[in-house]
């Protein structure tokens, strides 16, 4: 049983999907502070390992003979233990989707709507993924591309805004390296190593949908490059318009440079834009962990998965508002706790065990079927 259907999506759709999918949040939630004024360094450096960890996914499913992650798991460790990891994987997909829309609400609170209940917020956030889930992934590949230049697009004025208001002071990403190399490694790992380029895992389950399989390494590579390249630009932009001390101590510190626009006395008060791209961003983000937990289900149950968005959909942002007491809460857990429980141990732990057992059992069946010719 394929964990794709007949749903079929081409290179160009999967690049938008893993381009948005991996700005999503990032680029608006704050991360990787530890390297202070060289955060863009330590991002280009996660950027070039982010190209590196796709290409190896693209790689492991190439071994593998093109099966999916969940193909995968059953393959390797056999009908129980592989049912058991594959539901881990499902479970761990609709985890990241429930904090992803937790984002969306905190956001939400701090911004326009302070006095909504969370709940309101998330479950609304959710009706429309559950409704695009459902229509499909061509579906989605579509909307992305509708939604993709507003993001881009919103994300790349805001920076000019800043430029002409004078609010961008370049002096604040000085000294380079001026604390050694120390700080920046440990914002890249594992903070800006998992989030969001480890992430990208959840595509493992999405890259046999493609129509040239054989181009998905490129195409792969290629989004997470762009991706890396405009997380690197507003990470610049935070950094010069807030300056390190008060970039620290922002939640939310592309919206607070935002803030700062002044342009002709006319253009001011834009954050909302960034409002925008965040929840431009969430909506793809979960819609992708939302229907790659829901194909886990699919295939270890073999129940199309559209059974189960009304119930898993509920659940989500259930568990968005109980994931957390407070923000602060809810930041610490994502920021040092998940990385570390969840994200290494599944991101790269699994899959590199993966390839060791799917290279062990070829060629034991190489010797065996060599063994019979002869």
């Amino acid at each position: 049983m394929k964990a794709n259907g007949n749903e079929k999506i081409s290179l160009w759709q999967l690049f938008i999907l893993i381009t948005i999918f991996a700005i999503g949040t990032a680029v608006v939630v704050g991360a990787g502070e530890e390297a202070r004024q060289d955060l863009w360094i330590a991002e280009i450096i996660a950027a070039t390992m982010g190209v590196i960890i796709v290409w190896s996914y693209f790689q492991l499913i190439s071994f593998a003979d093109q099966k999916n992650l969940y193909e995968m798991l059953y393959f390797a460790f056999g009908k129980i233990l592989g049912t058991v990891m594959c539901i881990i994987y499902a479970l761990y997909f609709f985890y990241i989707a429930s904090r992803n829309i937790r984002d969306f609400g905190e956001l939400m609170k701090i911004t326009i709507l302070p006095i909504t209940p969370m709940e309101v917020i998330v479950i609304s956030m959710m009706l429309p993924v559950l409704y695009t889930v459902y229509l499909g992934l061509e579906v989605l590949a579509r909307v992305t591309e509708i939604i993709s230049p507003y993001i881009i697009g919103i994300l790349v004025i805001v920076g000019l805004f800043l430029f002409f208001s004078d609010g961008l002071q370049f002096t604040h990403l000085l000294p380079i390296l001026g604390d050694g190399f120390g700080p920046v490694f440990q914002a890249l790992f594992p903070t800006l190593l998992t989030f969001p380029y480890g992430e990208v895992i959840v595509f493992t389950v999405i890259m046999t949908a493609t129509t040239r399989f054989s181009h998905v390494g490129k195409v792969g590579a290629a989004a997470v490059a762009v991706s890396g390249l405009l997380i690197t630009y507003a990470n610049i932009i935070q950094v010069a318009a807030l300056g390190v001390d008060l970039k620290t101590r922002t939640l939310f510190p592309l919206m607070t440079a935002a803030r700062e626009i002044m342009l002709m006395e006319f253009i001011e008060r834009v954050d909302i834009l960034v409002v925008f791209i965040l929840m431009c961003g969430v909506f793809i983000k979960v819609s992708v962990f939302f229907y790659a937990g829901l194909k886990g289900l699919e295939y270890v149950f073999s129940i199309p998965f559209k059974k189960y968005i009304i119930p898993i959909g509920l659940l989500i942002p259930f568990f968005a508002v109980l994931n957390s007491v407070n923000i602060v809460e809810h930041f610490e857990e994502g920021l040092v706790i998940v990385p570390y429980l969840l994200h290494l141990p599944l991101q790269f732990g699994v899959p590199v065990l993966l390839f060791c057992i799917i290279w062990m059992k070829k060629r034991k069946e190489k010797s065996v079927s060599g063994g019979i010719a002869s």
